[in-house]
């Protein structure tokens, strides 16, 4: 349309700037043909012959049109159709992110055929059809990406895995992820949900020896290696301890990275086992050598609950903690249990009224319970069990 407006100026320039130039001298023009003669101005002339240019040139442009309709009318319906499955393909993102889970799959679908990247309706679809409980039109779905598009195998693979984890799938979990490794072993997300399959299997064995593998090591996201290998060191030392492998749980330790052997969570596992096991003069020596460098709760209350041939060290050990870390509940609560054995009622009744002061506990109130037992006061004792029995119940 603007082009079409500029040329119609520029003739209508041209013209005026022609009538200008011949206002004095129109000029005279003759022209003859087989008994036909033509008298006209040289303007004349030029505004006809640029009407008829114009009638050729339109003429020619109808007939090309006329050629070129059948095509242009396919070309405008294709334009059509890829816009609709455009706006289908945006409202199901829409509904899938709305969590409309139904329309989500509908739109998704409906118009695929007619979408340029139809292979991402068919991977978002599968996340519809996922949240549906549909696991065959999911796994439909995903077969479809990967044919429409080869190079959408390892993202179909990986949306497939990853679904399967959600609905608890591990063993086809893991082998979906361990194809997508053997198609890009540098993927991280790959190791990531293989371990979760692992972890979802109790296969914690082949967990820990993916998650020591320097390729996994290097490039999984430090925090979640940490806390699968922390499970997986955590099951095997509980499944070492509930054989009564004694040995194989000393292996076990012996075997786990050194910084895995310092986190809490896994060497007061650990210390707990040794106890249960009856190697309680190694959880002892595990409990002191780590409260000689840092503070560590757990083992303190640990240290506490156990009973050493030496209860005089025993308690003389806790009061320097208690020097070094201040009040603190399982510190109270250890030395008051050590004066217990002891036999320092008073003492013992003065740490563990201080635990109940600070941090009301079971533990606390039955060793309370227990010292007043053994100073003759049985309606005390009893009133302290039934204030521990209400604190284990309690909500």
């Amino acid at each position: 349309m603007i082009r079409t407006l500029l040329i119609a100026v520029v003739a209508l320039a041209l013209g005026a700037a022609a009538a200008w130039y011949l206002r004095d001298e129109t000029g005279y023009v003759l022209l003859g043909f087989r008994g036909w003669i033509v008298e006209t101005s040289l303007l004349g002339l030029l505004l006809g012959l640029a009407l008829l240019m114009f009638g050729v040139w339109l003429l020619l442009r109808l007939l090309v049109s006329g050629v070129r309709l059948p095509q242009s009318l396919r070309t405008m319906m294709e334009r059509r159709r890829r816009e609709r499955a455009q706006r289908s393909f945006e409202a199901g993102l829409l509904h899938l992110l709305e969590g409309d889970w139904q329309r989500a799959e509908v739109e998704l679908v409906r118009r695929a055929a007619d979408h340029h990247a139809a292979q991402l309706n068919y991977l978002a679809a599968a996340r519809a059809a996922q949240r549906l409980g549909a696991g065959e039109r999911r796994d439909h779905y995903l077969r479809l990406a990967t044919n429409l598009s080869p190079q959408v195998e390892r993202a179909a693979l990986l949306t497939r895995a990853e679904l399967q984890i959600e609905r608890g799938e591990f063993v086809a979990a893991r082998e979906s992820a361990e194809r997508l490794r053997q198609i890009d072993p540098q993927q991280p997300y790959a190791a990531e949900l293989l371990a979760e399959a692992l972890s979802g299997l109790g296969d914690w064995e082949a967990l820990r020896c993916l998650l020591q593998e320097p390729a996994v090591t290097a490039r999984l996201n430090p925090a979640k290696r940490r806390k699968l290998l922390e499970r997986a060191l955590l099951e095997r030392l509980r499944m070492a301890e509930g054989e009564a492998r004694l040995e194989r749980l000393k292996a076990l330790w012996s075997e786990a990275p050194a910084d895995a052997r310092q986190w809490p969570a896994v060497r007061l596992q650990y210390a707990h086992s040794l106890a249960r096991l009856n190697a309680q003069a190694e959880a002892m020596a595990l409990a002191s050598d780590t409260l000689a460098r840092e503070w560590d709760a757990g083992l303190a209350e640990l240290y506490g609950s156990l009973e050493p041939a030496d209860v005089v060290a025993q308690l003389a050990t806790i009061e320097q903690w208690l020097t070094r870390y201040g009040e603190r509940p399982e510190l109270l609560l250890a030395a008051g249990r050590a004066c217990l054995r002891n036999r320092l009622w008073g003492k013992a009744r003065s740490y563990l009224e201080a635990v109940i002061r600070l941090a009301p506990s079971a533990a606390a109130y039955l060793a309370l319970a227990r010292v007043c037992e053994q100073t003759q006061q049985p309606d005390e004792a009893q009133r302290l069990y039934r204030q521990g029995l209400e604190l284990t119940v309690a909500p």
